[in-house]
């Protein structure tokens, strides 16, 4: 038998979802108007990035995209702009084409879906005004999330801005331990070692700054169990 390389191992056993497809459970509903866990983050997702800024015209990055629960609710809206969604699996994103045919948006619209190991934005055309993630760090260690705003500092504009969300533990000793969640009467824990994972602040301003970001956390995303980090580029003043 053939082992894998070192690289693909680690990749591997980071979280799931290079082999099951994020939300594969609703790819067979007939209607997700109707699943909760649909609507109410598709809902909660597009007026925050309302509140913060986002236009027709703007340049929107979806990382960690999954099967188009935002892209749906937003390629309609970017009548000058364009969303590109970016995932590590193509056969999330190709239950995300089957949802934006189902809301009607044909292939031709503003948008690019992109399936990408390591956060590669090669393929990504024109500068970024704005990048999001929901539910993205919380399946990544923190060498992850280090690649992905390396990866991202190389499209996003100057002045872009990148939200995203995770699980906060209150201190480094909070961080050692299983921390107890609920999210809509379910019970989970997240970890420090293991998939989903946590941070405190400061850990998550560290690997900002190692990327040359700055980072600071905002109140009115509306998360039953996450916080919102924004992630501003660090400015030169030479």
């Amino acid at each position: 038998m053939t082992s894998p390389k070192p690289d693909q191992a680690s990749a591997h056993q980071e979280n799931p979802y290079h082999r099951e497809v994020f939300l594969g459970a609703l790819r067979d509903c007939a209607d997700l108007s109707g699943e909760r866990l649909w609507v109410e983050h598709q809902q909660m997702q597009l007026k925050f990035l309302l509140r913060r800024g986002l236009k027709p015209s703007t340049r929107l990055l979806d990382l960690g995209c999954g099967p188009m629960r935002l892209g749906a609710a937003v390629i309609p809206l970017l009548t000058t702009g364009w969303y590109l969604g970016q995932d590590l699996n193509p056969e999330t994103l190709a239950f995300g084409e089957e949802v934006l045919r189902r809301a009607g948006i044909a292939e031709q619209a503003n948008y690019t879906l992109l399936a990408s190991e390591r956060f590669d934005l090669s393929a990504v055309e024109g500068p970024i005004d704005l990048a999001f993630s929901n539910s993205l760090f919380s399946h990544l260690n923190l060498n992850s999330i280090l690649t992905c705003l390396l990866q991202l500092k190389t499209v996003l504009k100057p002045q872009g801005v990148y939200y995203s969300t995770f699980f906060l533990a209150g201190s480094a000793a909070e961080w050692l331990h299983p921390l107890e969640r609920n999210k809509w009467g379910r019970a989970f824990d997240t970890y420090a070692h293991q998939d989903p994972y946590h941070y405190t602040r400061s850990m998550m301003a560290a690997v900002a700054e190692e990327a040359g970001f700055r980072m600071d956390l905002v109140p009115d995303f509306g998360h039953p169990t996450q916080t919102m980090a924004r992630f501003r580029l660090r400015r030169r003043w030479w």
